[in-house]
């Protein structure tokens, strides 16, 4: 029988290989792979592969191979008490003579809102054992080294089975520190007023981590100091006003004056309160109901006067929209009453100057008739002179010629100049003058 029967069809796993035991056979060990054989006297001497192996009396142990990937390291924790770390992507076989053990562990990754608190023991100056303390900020991929671990914050947060107002002490774990600015519920329960009325105010607080340093000085759980003083503040408010006076003066909950205590301890630890919100109250049964029945009757009465005022604003608002219109249509009458008088004096211009014109050319024409007259006149009484002339020159009487053409006037205008008769055969010009009308 072949004694390598009992290997058939086993293959060398990576990870998790089985123990291969023979007393008497051969083996091959494949390339990649890694074989510690045993003697009986206890002396081990390991194998890479590609190899063939006789065994004689001897145990055949495959190796499991370990690997990391990028966002992986080794942890190799070897029999002398050392501590290995090979950060990935990084493989190596498990040794069984050296090792005790090898692990793949996940690298932090830390994004750009986050941080961690690594410590790392190390000596001072004299050789002492000392621990130092430094802080990892994102974005970065965190492998610790073999003397360093990483701290573990158990501050006061919200349970499980519990409300978000509701925090328990350390049940908020985590090793990643947030360095943004961040937010919390608070509700501070049973508060007593001057009047002695319980009531439970309801807060919303906003913070923001400054100095991680002076925060890992000053506390171990900063959420539980915020609510502490928080509280505090809030019984101090409560405490110097009566019921009325609260319900008036909320408004003092926003602001961070009223919160003293609340910001002097957040300064104090690293933090700053960037805000402090009311977010409302709650009393008792019987004082919430009077209050909420109080609450309806004044909302009644606010809507019942808004819907007037409303009312009053529509008739305002039609009144207003009555007389911009009146106001409209007479400005548009008025406009279309000056138009129509622009309309109407340019139309009286344009006659005005039509008759002007027709005036000027009337004048004109008379004056040309008149010149043309005047002319014809004057070429009549120019022949008419020289007519006269040659007859006066022929010795005909012109006195005669002229009352011959009028035979019958209307009348007769006689000179008399009352001057002696002249010489005879001679007579005077003037008595001889005599008009025919």
């Amino acid at each position: 029988r072949d004694p390598t029967a009992v290997f058939a069809g086993l293959p060398l796993s990576s990870r998790s290989p089985p123990t291969l035991v023979m007393t008497f056979g051969s083996k091959t060990v494949r390339e990649g792979e890694r074989a510690c054989v045993w003697s009986r006297d206890g002396s081990a001497r390991l194998v890479d592969g590609p190899r063939r192996l006789f065994l004689c009396l001897q145990r055949l142990e495959v190796l499991p191979k370990h690997s990391a990937g990028n966002v992986e390291y080794l942890e190799v924790r070897r029999r002398d008490g050392t501590v290995i770390i090979l950060p990935g992507p990084a493989a190596r076989f498990f040794d069984p003579v050296e090792d005790i053990s090898v692990h793949v562990r996940e690298a932090r990754l830390i994004d750009a809102s986050e941080a961690l608190v690594v410590y790392r023991h190390t000596a001072n100056k004299v050789g002492e054992p000392h621990v130092e303390r430094r802080v990892v900020l994102g974005p970065a991929r965190f492998i610790p080294s073999a003397d360093e671990w990483v701290h573990e914050f158990e501050w006061s947060g919200v349970p499980q089975d519990g409300s978000k107002t509701t925090y328990q002490p350390k049940a908020l774990r985590f090793t990643k520190l947030r360095v943004i600015p961040a937010s919390a519920y608070h509700n501070v329960s049973e508060v007593r007023t001057n009047d002695d009325t319980l009531i439970t105010v309801k807060l919303m607080l906003f913070f923001e981590l400054r100095d991680v340093e002076k925060m890992l000085d000053a506390t171990n759980d900063p959420i539980g100091d915020f609510i502490n003083a928080a509280s505090a503040d809030v019984i101090a408010f409560c405490a110097g006003v009566s019921y009325e006076t609260f319900l008036n003066e909320t408004h003092r909950l926003n602001e961070l004056d009223t919160f003293a205590q609340l910001c002097v301890r957040a300064q104090h630890i690293g933090y700053d309160i960037t805000k402090v919100v009311f977010r409302g109250f709650q009393a008792g049964a019987k004082l919430q109901a009077m209050h909420d029945n109080a609450i309806q009757e004044r909302t009644r009465l606010r809507l019942l006067e808004e819907t007037q005022a409303q009312e009053q604003r529509q008739a305002d608002a039609a009144l207003a929209a009555e007389t911009r219109r009146a106001a409209q249509q007479a400005e548009l009458e008025t406009g279309q009453a000056q138009q129509r008088a622009q309309l109407s004096m340019v139309s009286v211009k344009a006659q005005l100057a039509e008759r002007r014109l027709q005036d000027e050319a009337e004048i004109e024409r008379q004056a040309r008739a008149a010149e043309q007259r005047l002319a014809e006149q004057q070429a009549h009484s120019a022949e008419l002179l020289a007519t006269m002339r040659e007859m006066k020159a022929m010795g005909v009487d012109l006195t005669k010629v002229l009352v011959s053409q009028h035979e019958a006037p209307d009348k007769v205008i006689k000179l008399d100049t009352g001057a002696a008769p002249a010489a005879e055969g001679k007579k005077s010009l003037l008595s001889a003058i005599q008009l025919n009308l």
